[in-house]
């Protein structure tokens, strides 16, 4: 039987380093198994954004991935989740997207399921979620969102 401390601990740490290896600015992402799951897991990302930000007035950068994760089969699904939210969605290379809020995302495997991360302009906020397949073999959304939120000091 596995201890749930533990268990906590692990994953704290995993994401610790994972965070720690990519570095600022720098989004991760890990081998998404089905375009379903690519499909669920933007949606609920761009969700999470669309709830902290005024998607009509917000022009968005998000971080980019490593080169060898170029082809990944998440962020072109999650562009366009965002944009379809009402966002703009401004190419990273292009110097100048004044105003623009830059999100970073890490998604990676974790036991039988997903565990998402989203920060919104350099950690600001964060919020973290873990998905899970259900009966059917889906992934769904295995609670609410994590989420912290820095507080600026008077």
């Amino acid at each position: 039987m596995t201890n749930p401390f533990r268990l906590g601990v692990s994953w704290f740490v995993a994401s610790c380093l994972a965070a720690c290896a990519l570095g600022p600015g720098n989004s991760y992402v890990g081998q998404v198994e089905t375009p379903a799951d690519a499909q669920v897991l933007s949606g609920d990302m761009a969700d999470f954004v669309a709830g902290q930000l005024p998607a009509a007035s917000s022009t968005v950068v998000l971080d980019p991935t490593p080169s060898d994760q170029a082809g990944n089969d998440l962020t072109p699904v999650f562009v366009a989740a965002l944009r379809d939210r009402g966002f703009a969605v401004a190419d990273p290379r292009q110097v100048g997207a004044p105003g623009a809020h830059h999100i970073r995302y890490l998604v990676t495997r974790l036991d039988s399921g997903d565990l998402v991360r989203v920060s919104i302009d350099g950690g600001s906020m964060e919020a973290s979620r873990f998905f899970v397949r259900n009966t059917a073999g889906d992934l769904q959304a295995g609670g609410p969102f994590a989420v912290r939120q820095m507080v600026e000091a008077n």
